[in-house]
């Protein structure tokens, strides 16, 4: 991972000085934002998570360092707000054959600083496609547990479990997809889908006690980053 950043970064900077060499280069600023949401895998084999999305903000600073009339390379550093809510039911089995049928909801908003080193094709005056890697690093991380109740309004819990846990990964690792429209030569709308490939954390939950007493933490769920970015930029 560490390779793959710093190949990154150096390929950045090569051709942004390639390029400043033949063309001006452009500086900018954009604001906009995130429709988000978190795709889940258990590694338990429970039941998966059910998430909805959350309305994030962000913004930033960019340049446009041209290569030639058509291409350019577009690094960005964002402000970006990722996340979303969930929520999951789960049994919990004490030792002298009882069960609760639990019922739970979360909210998990994740901030991100986020470095996004973009190829830009623009294929006409009005219209661009642009495409690259995202690398984010966490800087502050909101996990809340917002319901955990019976689904039997009936048969009150037997026992309160303790709260599910959040870990969370300082870096995360994705790919941008976008397409840009020029309303004038420095004033753009941007629409973004950005995909996260490495995980963004786990969530966890006791959901069993043993015979001895013990608790045991399952219901592990590693969770990533999906949004979609709606932004105005200017280039000055």
């Amino acid at each position: 991972m560490k390779k793959t950043i710093t190949l990154t970064l150096v390929t950045i900077i090569t051709l942004s000085l390639n390029a400043q060499s033949l063309l001006p280069t452009k500086y900018g600023v954009k604001i906009g934002a995130n429709i988000v949401n978190i795709h889940s895998e258990s590694s338990t084999g429970a039941q998966d998570i059910k998430s909805s999305a959350l309305i994030g903000v962000s913004g930033g600073f960019y340049m446009q360092i041209p290569l030639n009339d058509k291409w350019y390379i577009n690094p960005e550093l964002i402000y970006t707000q990722k996340g979303g809510t969930f929520t999951y039911n789960y049994q919990h089995d004490y030792q002298v054959n009882e069960r609760d049928l639990h019922k739970t909801e979360h909210e998990l908003k994740l901030t991100y600083i986020e470095l996004n080193p973009t190829v830009r094709y623009k294929a006409n005056e009005k219209i661009s496609l642009n495409i690259g890697p995202s690398i984010s690093y966490l800087f502050q991380p909101v996990y809340n547990i917002l319901s955990d109740i019976g689904e039997d309004d009936n048969n009150p819990l037997h026992e309160e479990l303790p709260d599910a846990e959040y870990k969370e990964e300082m870096i995360d690792f994705g790919i941008n997809i976008a397409i840009s429209y020029y309303l004038t030569e420095n004033f753009l709308i941007e629409t973004k889908v950005n995909t996260g490939l490495m995980s963004a954390g786990e969530i966890s939950k006791i959901i069993y006690t043993e015979n001895n007493g013990n608790n045991t933490r399952s219901n592990i769920y590693t969770i990533k980053n999906r949004g979609i970015v709606f932004s105005i930029g200017y280039l000055f």
